[in-house]
């Protein structure tokens, strides 16, 4: 992503600024004593006049100002009149300002709003109910007011917070890092601290206090930061892919890992609202650790090899720091899987966790074999708390992530990449949102009705759909599997198109979907594979969201086919019970699956708001 230098951007000649000025005097001539404006200067020296300040009266029937007060557990719906002495169409944005209590609220509207963002155009006068309801346990007191600007150009708030509807809100609320201390009631060790730097370090049966849901996933704090920063990691795997051709992260435009390139392109895109919740401007730490394994992992890293971008995943060392004070094996990190970390071992080999825990590498462990990736973001220290208590079960829900579900109103494919839903039944996990139909991926894999892993060959040749008999997957999930789905959830399917590229042990990720892949090619911008195949039930893709194991351990892992095959040889590829990607011969093995399905545009949300344990009930 190409930064943005104002001051290399800023070249307006006499003539522009002179028409600029015209252009001024023009609109205060219109709008005389109630706006100025704003000028921001972006790229290609485009000049954008924003506007600020058109006097907007905000009243609530009933109440001399428009300040009201919610005890704990109570609701109040109120009628707010909005007027203006603007002649002509004006734009409004709400916001609303906490002047007592540190506490939660809720609130609706009878009027419908664009993303739920309280605002729009006006003309004079407005008329909106809200219902407002404290969620916390304190009093609060809530003072509305309406920021004002021209019609069609955007209204940045001069002060109080953007209202929001179907969304917990909290001004002023307690400082992050603190909340997330005060919340470890634990009485086992669970914090090192180094450099000013607080390390979230402990066992997994003590560390139970800080995990936040954001942007369909379920993360986990691992360090805190003096600027109130804070690291944060996925709580599971998210795909599995190879490290890259050598290992190093990133050496230049035309020189980046697989890792560097799926973390900050195609996850980055599922990151809701990542401009203003994340460090996009993040320093990573992938300095070779220069020693043996035993040594190095509790060595602290020289900054010699700093990389500057939004994601990232954890060094050798930070991930040390997570079990310090317990041991690898039952580190709170440990998923039972081996997954990458980010820097080198050595000039050939890259650091990773093995399924045991342990942190490794060595001269056989090389980057271009594949195993899973944990992301990892920094919060940014302004991100507020709206909800939650920091626990798997009711994690921290964070202020500017994607809004609450509207029931029956909104539609599954405007939701986040990682959002759980219920399909019949069962638990799936949104992979993503094509052509207006959202990719849904199974949790767990298929299973007889007595609940025991169904096991199968993957098809009559490397290709998914050859072959029609029950005793390879693709006829099973399109014919038993397909017509054992009851007839409201089948009516919801729709047939997608899943991609066919071959792809070897040393190819990138992006050879499973793109005809012709490079460095500096993107998969949402790579011409395709021309090898697809239509139906129904699918399987994951190499390198897909969630395109590896999902919950529970090692033990109860299945090695489960992929969709994608190997283009050296009559081999398909699969994810072992461990995270690592593998492949063997179509028809000599049997593996379970995690079917993929696609739901068609007009599916909507019934209830739910899309996590694990609270996932979107559906229906046409």
């Amino acid at each position: 992503m190409k930064r943005l230098d104002l001051k290399s951007e800023v070249n307006l000649n006499k003539k522009f600024i002179l028409i600029l000025v015209l252009v001024c005097v023009l609109t205060i001539g219109l709008y005389t004593s109630y706006a100025y404006f704003q000028i921001t200067v972006i790229q290609n020296n485009v000049v954008v006049l924003q506007t600020a300040s058109i006097d907007i009266i905000t009243n609530i029937e009933g109440y001399d100002n428009p300040t009201f007060t919610l005890n704990s557990g109570e609701s109040k719906t109120i009628t707010v009149n909005l007027s203006s002495t603007a002649d002509g169409d004006i734009a409004y944005k709400m916001y609303y300002i906490m002047t007592s209590g540190e506490a939660t609220f809720e609130v609706t509207s009878t009027t419908s709003f664009t993303n739920d963002i309280v605002e729009g155009e006006m003309n004079k006068t407005e008329t909106i109910v809200f219902t407002f309801e404290n969620t916390g346990d304190s009093t609060i007191t809530i003072t509305l007011g309406t920021q004002g600007g021209l019609k069609d150009y955007p209204i940045t708030l001069e002060q109080g917070t953007e209202l929001v509807l179907g969304l917990g809100q909290v001004e002023n609320s307690s400082d992050f890092k603190e909340l997330v201390i005060s919340n470890d009631t634990s009485s086992c060790p669970t914090y090192v601290e180094e450099d000013g730097i607080t390390y979230i370090s402990g066992s997994s049966d003590c560390i139970d206090f800080n995990y936040v849901w954001y942007s369909g996933k379920l993360w986990r704090i691992t360090a805190i930061y003096p600027d109130g920063t804070m690291k944060m990691i996925t709580d599971d795997a998210i795909t599995a892919i190879r490290y890259g051709e050598d290992v190093n992260y990133y050496t230049s435009n035309n020189d980046k890992s697989d890792m560097y390139q799926w973390l900050n392109e195609d996850f980055l895109d599922t990151l809701y609202n990542y401009q203003n919740i994340i460090v996009t401007n993040s320093r990573w730490n992938a300095t070779n650790s220069n020693a043996t394994s035993t040594s190095a992992i509790s060595t602290k890293l020289p900054e010699t090899t700093m990389i500057t971008t939004q994601i990232g995943t954890l060094n050798s060392y930070e991930y040390y720091k997570s079990y310090q004070n317990a041991s690898y094996s039952n580190g709170y990190l440990n998923i039972d899987e081996f997954w990458w970390l980010l820097n080198p071992y050595s000039s050939s080999s890259s650091w990773f966790v093995f399924s045991n825990g342990n942190g490794g590498g060595g001269s056989s462990y090389l980057p271009n074999t594949y195993r899973s990736v944990r992301p990892c973001i920094i919060l940014r220290s302004d991100v507020t708390i709206i909800s939650g208590a920091g626990t798997k079960n009711n994690p921290f829900m964070i202020n500017g992530d994607k809004q609450s579900a509207i029931e029956n109103t909104t539609l599954l494919n405007t939701r986040t990449s990682g959002e759980y839903v219920n399909f019949d039944g069962d638990l799936y996990r949104i992979v993503g949102i094509e052509n207006n139909t959202t990719k849904i991926n199974k949790m767990d894999y298929v299973r007889t009705e007595n609940d025991a892993v169904i096991s199968k060959n993957f098809s009559s040749s490397i290709m998914y759909g050859s072959g029609n008999s029950s005793t390879y997957w693709n006829y099973y999930l399109n014919n038993t599997w397909y017509n054992s789905i009851t007839t409201n959830y089948k009516n919801m399917l729709v047939r997608g198109t899943y991609y066919l590229g071959e792809i070897t042990r040393n190819d990138s990720y992006k050879n499973s979907i793109c005809q012709t892949p490079s460095n500096t090619v993107t998969i949402k911008n790579c011409t395709k594979t021309t090898n697809t195949w239509t139906g129904y039930v699918g399987l994951p893709r190499f390198g897909e969201m969630f395109a590896s194991q999902q919950n529970g351990d090692s033990i109860s892992f299945q090695e489960m086919w992929l969709i994608t095959p190997n283009s050296s040889s009559d081999v398909v590829h699969y994810v072992g019970p461990t995270g690592l990607v593998m492949y063997n011969a179509p028809t000599s093995y049997s593996y379970a699956v995690r079917p993929s399905l696609n739901l068609r545009s007009t599916v909507k949300i019934t209830g739910g708001s899309g996590t694990e344990n609270d996932p979107f009930e559906i229906s046409l």
